[in-house]
């Protein structure tokens, strides 16, 4: 073992004595191997104290919550443009739910109420709401819900802090892994993000916001981690397995070396890479694969242009949505379409139109009011019910057609009935278009995207009326096994590699053939080796993977050989249970 790890080893046991690793386990939720000192990191809301007023000094205490309202607004705007120019517009759409919270009138009048009605400090009466607010979101079934009790207390925190004249940070001194409770999006906004080497969180799901901002940084992760911040110290040395969910503190000289040896895999992995930045994207047999990616934003649009990706497989403008609000204008859509078309030249650009419901929201829409949102009023059904929306957005997009390859993109489509309605609002758009003298591209190709069962069974006749089918598998897999991912309690049931959602894509690229129409994928099975040979098997000949995942795409396509992937995709789709399918696949069982 290197020198240094064995100083940093004595240190973080102190005085030289002997400790033994305690091996915890959480959620992986952004893989790497890290080792590093501990930054553990605090929750103001649990500090706070309740104090008795009197009725003399309740507007007083109802200026100081309203003047925190005011600054933590500013404070937000500040964010979004701070973490859009750096990470991205998705990255920065966590702040937008911060900002409609305070919106809500109904939210501030309760606290209001409470400092009148209780007699109480400002400061406590927003802690006592937060925490009441969380405690029942965090009570449900819903992942996405539980995931929101975080932008609850978050916004509670900043509050209190502004009231205290308290401006919380973390202040990094040297590259460290920060643990916490629970990180807040407002948490991390002050980090000097080249000093974080990854993080660990008490709570938290696969979509929490240390897991989005761990994953747009490239750090290793772990989270709902049981009782971390009870275990470790700042200073002490943690080992952080972001591919297995593994936390180890004070680890030994032994495992050390071992994790040591681990990072080297990694990094030279991570090297023997660049290759494919250049090379072309055929099957070892010289079969020819698109490899194309999803992105949220320009950003993202030159880094997947970076990596030499045939084209954008999935822009997916929601995120776009959550930086402007529903009111974003046609003009100010446009200019990003006609900037990531431009980026593109000739490449194909697939611009997803708005998806909202189920997970995703923008404006004043609240999904606490839908008691299932991911099987309600979400993406085409909205749009359909809103074609002043459907069409300013279509308009935009057919504009942008004139910079480059644009090509439209629906969501959730179920049926022929819903396709041939958002036909009827592009129809709707060009004409209006050409009215008002407005130049756009005329051909521009239409898709449907492939992510419920009923769109899979009429596949057939969805391919008849559209030039390409994009097959979403993240949904896809969520509503053919009645599995939410984000559910702690099923996950180990999200199994893509399931026959039942094998004979799905079967059936969408078969359909595909017979019309000659290309069926690409996007969801997550397009960037995950261990699925892309079983996806060329089935018949798959376009991927689309997020920029970070295409070079290793690039790679798994290019060691597959077209007629063993015939033969193993032919061997999965036979098995009987998903056990026998992964075993074929080299996949652990799901609870392995």
């Amino acid at each position: 073992m290197p020198e240094n790890k064995k100083r940093m080893a004595e240190n973080a046991r102190g005085d030289g004595a002997e400790a033994t690793a305690a091996a915890l386990r959480g959620i992986p939720v952004s893989p790497g191997v890290v080792i590093g000192p501990v930054f553990l990191f605090g929750d103001i809301l649990g500090e706070v104290e309740a104090r008795r007023i009197q009725p003399s000094e309740v507007e007083a205490e109802i200026a100081r919550l309203d003047d925190a309202v005011k600054l933590v607004k500013k404070e937000l705007t500040s964010d979004i443009e701070r973490i859009s120019s750096e990470l991205g517009d998705s990255e920065a759409g966590i702040f937008l739910v911060h900002a409609m919270i305070l919106e809500d009138a109904k939210f501030l009048d309760t606290m209001r109420s409470g400092i009148r009605t209780d007699l109480l400090n400002a400061e406590s009466v927003v802690a006592a709401e937060m925490k009441r607010m969380s405690s029942v979101l965090m009570a449900s079934d819903d992942s996405y819900l539980r995931d929101r009790s975080y932008d609850i207390t978050d916004i509670g925190k900043r509050m209190i802090e502004r009231m205290l004249g308290v401006w919380a940070h973390c202040p990094l001194t040297h590259p460290m892994i920060v643990v916490a409770n629970e990180l807040r999006a407002s948490d991390t906004v002050s980090m000097d993000r080249g000093r974080v080497l990854g993080f660990v969180t008490e709570h938290g799901g696969r979509e929490a916001h240390a897991a989005i901002l761990s994953r747009a940084l490239g750090v290793p992760a772990v989270v709902g981690v049981p009782s971390i911040t009870g275990l470790v110290r700042s200073g002490e040395l943690l080992i952080v397995d972001g591919n297995t969910g593994e936390v180890f503190v004070n680890p030994s000289p032994e495992m050390l070396d071992r994790y040591s040896t681990k990072q080297e895999e990694e990094a030279v992995a991570w090297a023997a890479l660049s290759p494919f930045v250049e090379k072309s994207t055929s099957m070892s047999d010289g079969v020819r694969v698109k490899l194309m990616a999803n992105i949220s934003s320009v950003e993202e649009a030159r880094d997947a242009a970076a990596v030499n990706v045939d084209g954008i497989g999935l822009f997916r403008t929601e995120m776009l949505f959550m930086a402007a609000g529903l009111g974003v204008s046609e003009n100010e859509q446009y200019e990003v379409y006609r900037s990531v078309a431009e980026i593109m030249g000739k490449k194909p650009v697939t611009i997803r139109t708005l998806d909202i419901g189920g997970d995703k929201f923008v404006g004043p829409e609240n999904p606490l009011q839908e008691h299932n949102p991911h099987l309600g009023y979400r993406s085409i059904r909205v749009l359909l019910d809103n074609p002043e929306l459907f069409i300013r957005q279509m308009r935009a997009i057919l504009r942008a057609g004139l910079h480059g390859n644009v090509r439209i993109l629906w969501p959730m489509i179920s049926c022929v009935d819903e396709l041939r309605a958002a036909k009827i609002c592009l129809e709707d758009a060009k004409r209006t278009l050409t009215e008002g003298g407005v130049e756009y591209q005329e051909d521009v190709p239409i898709g449907a995207m492939i992510e419920i069962p009923s769109a899979v069974m009429v596949a057939d006749r969805l391919a008849a009326e559209s030039d390409f089918l994009s097959i979403g598998t993240n949904d896809l897999v969520q509503y053919t096994l009645a599995v939410d991912r984000g559910n702690v309690k099923v996950d180990h049931l999200y199994r893509p590699h399931d026959p039942a959602v094998l004979a799905m894509i079967q059936r969408t690229v078969e359909s595909g053939l017979v019309a000659d129409v290309p069926v690409s994928v996007c969801g997550e099975m397009a960037g995950t080796a261990s699925y892309i040979p079983l996806l060329l098997g089935l018949g798959v000949r376009e991927l689309s993977a997020t920029p970070n995942r295409v070079l290793l795409a690039r790679r798994s396509i290019c060691e597959t050989d077209s007629r063993e992937a015939r033969g193993l995709a032919e061997r999965v789709i036979s098995a009987a249970t998903v056990a026998e399918a992964g075993e074929i696949l080299g996949i652990s069982s799901p609870r392995g």
